[in-house]
């Protein structure tokens, strides 16, 4: 998992499924880290032609071609239909916010040969990492010798 997630932060152009039009929203945090460590971010919410001053897609079909990766934040059923979605597109890279380790997520991954990130917080693994996150990865570390502590 740890490869896969160091794959993830090379993408650049990156897609964010579902963006709340909610400012004090966990989503909106993430689309602005992302923002803040350079990444080309395309918010994506059925509801929104606009979020944090971007264009805002309905839906991962409308995202522009250069996205690299995308990371699903909704709920665990929402989530395996827009891995599926995201992989039938050609997108390598997926991180999914919920835990799915369902079957059906393991047949999207076997089938487009792509690993897929689930469970997981971005917080925890993007550097700089900081406050109760920096803890958590800490407590991990502490229990699994391959987290390193930066």
């Amino acid at each position: 998992m740890y490869k896969e997630i160091d794959d993830f932060f090379i993408s650049k152009a990156v897609a964010i499924a579902y963006v709340s039009r909610d400012k004090n929203h966990f989503s909106r945090l993430l689309s602005e880290a992302f923002n803040d460590r350079g990444y080309k971010v395309y918010p994506i919410n059925p509801n929104a032609d606009e979020i944090c001053d971007q264009k805002c897609y309905r839906s991962l079909s409308q995202v522009p071609s250069d996205v690299e990766a995308i990371y699903i934040i909704t709920r665990k059923d929402l989530a395996i239909d827009l891995a599926r979605e995201a992989a039938n597109m050609g997108i390598k890279r997926i991180w999914i916010h919920v835990s799915c380790n369902s079957q059906e997520i393991k047949e999207i991954s076997s089938k487009h040969g792509i690993s897929i990130i689930a469970g997981e917080c971005f917080f925890m693994w993007s550097e700089p990492v900081k406050g109760i996150h920096r803890f958590h990865r800490f407590i991990r570390s502490l229990f699994d010798s391959n987290v390193k502590m930066k």
